[in-house]
């Protein structure tokens, strides 16, 4: 697989492949606030290719002290095939060139045995923080 930084153009292609995966979408989810991102990280935004086609897609984010993982997703016709774990790394290595200390990342409660996957390329649960949203639109 190789992985490229996103562009703008494909955003359907990668939208496509969230509502594959499950993942809840929303108003932050459109193609303007998606470029949005890009624009702000456009080399921890990645895509990982096969064949010209897109297989895997991960946005990570940064606010220069830490890192963000958000939308890590692997087509269905590609999981368990290592690509998950493969863009990841390329994303940590990013991180670790922006000399980034941590990584943080969510995962929804519905979006069952992705945790096991998080754990087994090195990733732990914490257990001492909470996450609050304050959510500007509704």
């Amino acid at each position: 697989m190789k992985i490229i930084n996103f562009s703008p153009d494909m955003y359907e292609e990668v939208y496509n492949i969230w509502v594959l995966t499950g993942l809840s979408l929303g108003s932050s989810d459109t193609k303007e606030q998606i470029t949005n991102v890009y624009h702000r990280n456009p080399n921890t935004f990645l895509v990982g290719m096969l064949d010209k086609k897109i297989v895997a897609v991960v946005m990570g984010g940064s606010d220069a002290r830490r890192g963000y993982v958000h939308h890590l997703a692997v087509h269905p016709d590609y999981q368990r095939k290592n690509y998950g774990k493969v863009i990841m790394d390329e994303l940590i290595k990013r991180f670790i060139s922006l000399d980034i200390k941590k990584i943080h990342l969510f995962i929804e409660k519905s979006n069952k045995g992705v945790e096991s996957f998080y754990r087994k390329i090195g990733w732990i649960l914490r257990d001492d923080l909470k996450m609050m949203s304050f959510v500007l639109e509704r």
